[in-house]
Formats: structure tokens, sequence, C-alpha cells
């Protein structure tokens, strides 16, 4: 068998990493365009759809928000600039083992709705308690999360529902009213994770 090293015309081994060629990644104009850093491939075809990782603090500067992990798809490109959406949230591990107590009641509700314009957007609401409550006091609150989160996503188009989900006023509004049903330490919107894209949606 041949020692030799595969070769191309012209007798020079053909260096696959040399072909592909960096992309830049911006993030949607909702959270105002900012550099998601870049990735390397042959073509844009190959970024379709590739998940992209980061922190809210990255895209704001508040470290306040460091715990808050965000992740956004490529659905297209201008040039070489590939272009992304939001595709979900999740809070830190750390963060919530760091906000949790004991003798309180930790009360969590998956809720999924359609927003104004057809996306299917699935959330995870967090409300923890001060003391610990009853079970009807916990499905109250339940009930509570989801009528709010429903509200906001049949008022709202995507990126709306989006910024409110994402800075608190969601959240907020969900505590205001749940705090008078049985006393709240913090309530938070969990995890989120887009499930359907209309047919319309533009990237």
């Amino acid at each position: 068998m041949s020692s030799k090293s595969p070769q191309v015309a012209g007798g020079q081994i053909k260096d696959k990493w040399k072909l592909k060629k960096w992309f830049s990644i911006k993030a949607p104009k909702s959270f105002g365009e900012v550099s998601l850093g870049s990735t390397l491939a042959y073509s844009v075809d190959q970024t379709i759809n590739r998940k992209v990782e980061t922190t809210l603090y990255d895209l704001t500067g508040d470290f306040n928000l460091v715990h808050v992990h965000l992740y956004f798809k490529v659905v297209g490109n201008e040039g070489d600039t590939l272009l992304t959406r939001f595709a979900g949230h999740e809070l830190s591990r750390d963060y919530l083992r760091s906000i949790i107590r004991r003798k309180s009641s930790k009360v969590s509700h998956v809720i999924d709705v359609t927003t104004k314009d057809g996306y299917v957007v699935r959330v995870k609401g967090l409300a923890l308690t001060t003391y610990r409550c009853h079970e009807r006091q916990k499905t109250a609150i339940r009930k509570t999360m989801e009528e709010i989160v429903a509200k906001y996503a049949s008022e709202l188009t995507f990126d709306e529902f989006v910024n409110k989900m994402m800075f608190g006023e969601m959240s907020n509004e969900i505590f205001e009213k749940a705090h008078k049903i049985y006393p709240l330490r913090k309530v938070e919107i969990e995890k989120s994770k887009v499930l359907k894209v209309p047919e319309t949606a533009s990237a």
C-alpha cells in the first residue's frame, strides 16, 4: 500500500480548511443588530439553522442580566453577514439555585401561546413564594401566569412579545397580580422556546 498523501492537480495537497470563509453574525433588529461573533463555513447554505448562544449581558452591557442565556438561529444573509431570529432563552442553573429558598414554594407553569403575527412560543414561568403555600394557591398563581402570558401574546407581534418577556415587563405584571393571591419573593420567565414560525416570516 502506498504511503503517499492524496494530491490534486499540480501535485499540491488540497487544504479544505482554506476553502472555508468567515461569516459575521448579527442579532435581529429587536436586539439592536449587535454582533454575535462569526462562524466558518464553505457557503451561506451551510450556516442556515445554525444556533448561536449569547447572554443578555453581552447584548446590553447590563451585568445584572449575565444569567440570561439567549439562543438565536441563522435564517438568512446579507452578503457575508448572517441574519438571525430569536429561538429561545433560559436562565442559568447557578442563578436559579441562588434564588430558591427553603421553606418556600416554587410554582412553575409551562404555557404555549401564539403571538399576534402567528409565532408559537413555549414559555415557562416561575414564581417563588415568601413562605410555603397551599396547592389551591399554587393553582391560582399558575392561572394568573397563563392569563397574562396569553394576553401579551394575543396583543403583540413576536418581536414585541420577546421584548416584554426578556426585559421584565411580563414577569413584573405576573408578580403584581399573583402577589395578591399569596406573598411572593420573585417571578421570572425561566425559559422560552420558539415552536413554530409562520410561513410568511421574513429573515
